[in-house]
């Protein structure tokens, strides 16, 4: 299904039974939220009639948001974009490039991160995805490398793990090399 040849999904199904989800850009925005902090109940918000088990309504949710095109970048190797760190950013990009104000909108999921992914690369936001995107290992001039390790410091996405899960991350990391 396409975005723009076909009704955009208002429902996820299972077996042959449909079950109705919350499209609004801000109900997603919320579940992804939830997914980072393992928040089962806020991701369960999306819908408005919930699947048999959570974790079958979980793995529908990620499947129904993940068919919208989210400008994650890096290859996949780290995040680019934020939806808190960035929100500031995010809304000026809509007001400016499309005159949307975001917090009056009514945007289904998938409108919301087809302009999300359209946004011209003159945007703040774009440039700072770019800048979270690059490898500073491929830029040769060593001033240059300086500088964008800088600006992805600056513009680094705050880490939100837990203390025990950060310890536990260097543990498993620690435990590669022995």
């Amino acid at each position: 299904m396409s975005i723009i040849t076909g009704a955009l999904p208002d429902s996820v199904e299972l077996e042959g039974k449909s079950y109705g989800v919350h499209t609004d850009f801000r109900r997603w925005i919320a579940f992804y939220e939830a997914v980072g902090e393992r928040d089962l109940v806020g991701m369960l918000k999306v819908y408005r009639e919930l699947p048999p088990s959570a974790e079958t309504a979980v793995a529908l949710a990620l499947d129904f948001g993940g068919h919208a095109a989210l400008p994650y970048g890096g290859g996949g190797k780290r995040a680019v974009l934020d939806f808190e760190t960035d929100a500031a950013l995010i809304y000026a990009a809509f007001m400016g490039e499309y005159g949307i104000d975001l917090c009056e909108a009514e945007l289904h999921w998938y409108k919301f991160c087809a302009l999300l992914a359209g946004l011209g690369g003159d945007k703040r936001v774009s440039q700072v995805m770019e800048i979270r995107a690059a490898d500073a290992g491929l830029v040769r001039d060593k001033a240059q490398r300086r500088r964008l390790r800088e600006l992805q410091r600056s513009y680094a996405i705050p880490d939100k793990r837990s203390a025990e899960e950060k310890d536990s991350g260097l543990i498993r990391c620690l435990g590669e090399f022995y």
